[in-house]
């Protein structure tokens, strides 16, 4: 604004930034909302005094029956319990093709680092089985650590592989 006219125009920016802080200050306030006053009375439908519309009834009588096919499903059903399990032959079941683990013997072995690694990977295996393994290894070339399911031997035989420096191990069908 220019200069001029600042002094004329003071007291109308003092009264409406009065206006504005006093309708900032009530828009936050809670005060409560008033409803009109009803003039008319509300239909018996919607009343408070327990009239409306009351659940329609057939005028027709419903006759139930119930069949005997019915009664024999529910017999056979409670003569089977889910609580006793199906006991099936044991010839049904089959063992899992078993598989021999060997340890195979190399000049360059460390004792310590093959007996350490055999111990911390084969689970059934002490810390003097494989000591004793690592010496049968050593003087015959290998040397059998057991037999595993397929899945497990291969695992024992990985890990000792993937070892640093490697310790060779081989798997072979029970069989053979």
């Amino acid at each position: 604004l220019p200069h001029y006219l600042a002094p004329d125009m003071a007291p109308l920016r003092s009264l409406l930034c009065t206006l504005a802080l006093a309708t900032a200050a009530t828009a936050f306030t809670t005060a409560p909302i008033h409803q009109p006053q009803r003039t008319q009375q509300l239909s018996p439908l919607c009343s408070d005094k327990g009239g409306g519309s009351a659940i329609a009834t057939p005028k027709t009588k419903q006759i139930t029956t119930t069949v005997q096919k019915q009664k024999q499903k529910s017999e056979q059903k409670k003569k089977f319990q889910p609580g006793d399990p199906e006991l099936k032959n044991e010839s049904d079941f089959e063992d899992a093709p078993m598989f021999r683990l060997y340890l195979i013997g190399d000049e360059d072995d460390d004792q310590e680092h093959v007996v350490t690694r055999v111990f911390e990977i084969v689970e059934d295996c002490s810390e003097d089985d494989a000591a004793t393994l690592f010496k049968s290894a050593t003087q015959t070339g290998e040397a059998f650590m057991g037999k595993y399911p397929m899945e497990i031997a291969e695992m024992y035989c990985e890990q000792l592989t993937r070892s640093d420096p490697i310790i060779y191990a081989d798997v072979r069908d029970d069989k053979s």
